[in-house]
């Protein structure tokens, strides 16, 4: 009998044993889902290395937004998908599925697999590593197939390419340039309210990061997958002024297309109808009018030396200097549209910052944005976004009109929600960073915006409703940003070209006309005064 006691004995010992431990590591999964509440505003502003692990936790949460096939990615392809539906109360996946996509995902997921095809990017490569554990048999690449994030990247890059070459194919009328589309398994298709349109902005965003992703591979040693992404990029140069060109300085924002399967000439492009629309912004908008004036045959067709010229005086308008009148004094910036963190984009991808007076300018117009916020008594920052919805409401409209009106030309209609991407203009430059940080995990730690994907997309500020949504544009921008965009990339190809010293030109010509003065340099970066309720049940997947 004594020796069944002892059986019996460790037997319980071990089942309590089992049930503790399995207790614990789901206390620390939702700990560790929750990530940010383990850091305070100080600790990621003044501790490097907290900073870091911060950064890492991060890259990880948000990585999983591309672990499962359908939400954020159609892996069969390598396309992105524009985001998914998150359940109110799980915060697992809800219909709708956004089966749609555009350049400006594209984007963001081509630049940060640029940044990943090294081991240098600490960031870049923990995305992917998260996104490569595969949950639930649900992807048609099981993480068995890479030995390496590397092996990952290359993969992914490899469909990717063949998509966009299938889809020019398919579509030559389109000069190469995507519109917004559909996705499936075969590749991208019409989507039913741009079959015959394409736009501009979203496009100049693409353009830079094929190129980073092209001189990625070259560096290692992935010749012929990078002679791919070349000639995709050769191709959008040379019919760029076809698809989008008007005459007189005017990138279309929108062309329409007259025959979408005939090969790209002239006359097959026309404006897109309705009120005239040109890319004669100084915001995300001026990476198509770089890419134009570098890359574009002007020569070939049949355009005078100086016409390209004209297009740095046409945006000339809008390049204008405002004042945010803050507590502490004024700070000159420059003016937004709505003065939206979205506007802010082709910092990530140009190497702007290497000119002193855009960069004092750039920083300016970040402290504005912390201060306006503290000033104000705001817990977050602002960027277009979706809104936040009742329970039960999983198709919330679109909100671009959020920023601050005192230093936006637009109409300024809401300050009521904050999404954490505000905050990632705040990451690209180190200075900042810490600051940016905290306003990030400020806002992360509202009701509902920590899930089992990352990030929630927007809050409402008084904690009451979030958006039941998350995309790559409110969550993913941050990890590029994070990650320090492609700049240095981009840089080593308009040197390579012999273009840098054009670039550079242009921007310290345009932005010192306009500053030659500038209040509000000595001013410091703030954190975050108060906080974002945390009033609602948390996610039951968390």
């Amino acid at each position: 009998m004594r020796h069944l006691i002892v059986p019996l004995f460790l037997i319980v010992v071990v089942f309590i044993t089992c049930c503790c431990s399995s207790r614990g590591r789901a206390q620390q999964q939702t700990r560790e889902c929750r990530y940010a509440n383990k850091y305070t505003s100080q600790q990621l502003i003044s501790d490097e290395k907290l900073r870091n692990q911060f950064l890492l936790e991060m890259a990880y949460w948000e990585g999983k937004f591309l672990r499962l096939d359908g939400v954020a990615l159609n892996h069969a392809t390598g396309l992105t998908l524009d985001g998914h539906g998150i359940d109110y109360d799980t915060g697992l996946p809800h219909d709708p599925a956004h089966g749609f996509s555009a350049a400006s995902k594209e984007c963001i997921h081509v630049g940060l697999l640029a940044l990943a095809l090294t081991d240098n990017n600490t960031v870049a490569t923990t995305f992917f590593k998260s996104a490569m554990t595969t949950d639930t048999a649900s992807s048609s690449l099981g993480s068995s197939s890479f030995h390496s994030v590397q092996d990952y990247v290359i993969d992914t890059l490899e469909r990717k390419i063949t998509s966009y070459e299938n889809w020019n194919k398919k579509y030559p009328g389109f000069g190469g340039y995507l519109p917004w589309y559909s996705v499936n398994d075969q590749g991208m298709g019409l989507l039913w309210d741009w079959q015959d349109r394409v736009p501009s902005l979203d496009n100049g965003e693409l353009i830079w990061t094929l190129a980073a992703v092209a001189i990625s591979l070259q560096d290692v040693g992935q010749v012929q997958l990078a002679d791919r992404y070349w000639n995709y990029f050769k191709l959008l140069a040379d019919t760029s002024l076809m698809v989008f060109y008007e005459g007189e300085g005017k990138i279309r924002c929108v062309t329409r297309v007259v025959n979408i399967t005939s090969a790209p000439t002239k006359d097959n492009y026309k404006s897109d109808g309705g009120e005239a629309c040109y890319l004669d912004d100084p915001y995300e908008g001026e990476l198509m009018a770089f890419f134009m004036d570098m890359y574009a045959d002007w020569r070939g067709m049949n355009y005078s030396s100086n016409e390209k010229d004209k297009i740095w005086m046409l945006k000339r308008a809008k390049l204008q200097k405002a004042t945010y009148n803050s507590r502490e004094g004024p700070i000159d910036v420059e003016k937004g549209w709505w003065f939206s963190s979205h506007e802010k984009w082709k910092y990530m991808i140009l190497p702007y910052n290497d000119i002193p007076i855009n960069r004092r300018v750039f920083m300016n117009g970040e402290k504005a944005r912390v201060h306006f916020s503290r000033d104000q008594g705001y817990g977050g920052l602002f960027a277009s976004v979706t809104n936040v919805s009742l329970p039960g409401n999983y198709d919330p409209n679109y909100i671009s009109a959020t920023g601050i009106q005192e230093i936006a030309f637009q109409l300024v209609r809401t300050n009521q929600l904050v999404t954490p991407y505000g905050a990632y203009p705040l990451l690209i430059e180190e200075e900042s960073r810490g600051f940016g940080l905290a306003w990030y995990a400020s806002m992360l730690k509202g009701s509902k915006m920590q899930g089992p994907f990352g990030s929630t997309e927007s809050v409402d500020m008084q904690g009451r409703y979030i958006s039941p949504v998350i995309t790559w544009d409110s969550k993913i921008t941050t990890i590029l940003a994070a990650a320090g965009g492609v700049q240095g990339l981009t840089r080593k190809i308009l040197i390579k070209h012999g273009h840098y010293d054009r670039f550079t030109e242009i921007v310290n010509r345009e932005w010192s006309r306009v500053f030659p003065s500038l209040r509000g340099e000595e001013k410091s970066f703030v954190p975050p005064s108060v906080n974002i309720p945390n009033i609602l049940p948390e996610f039951a997947a968390c």
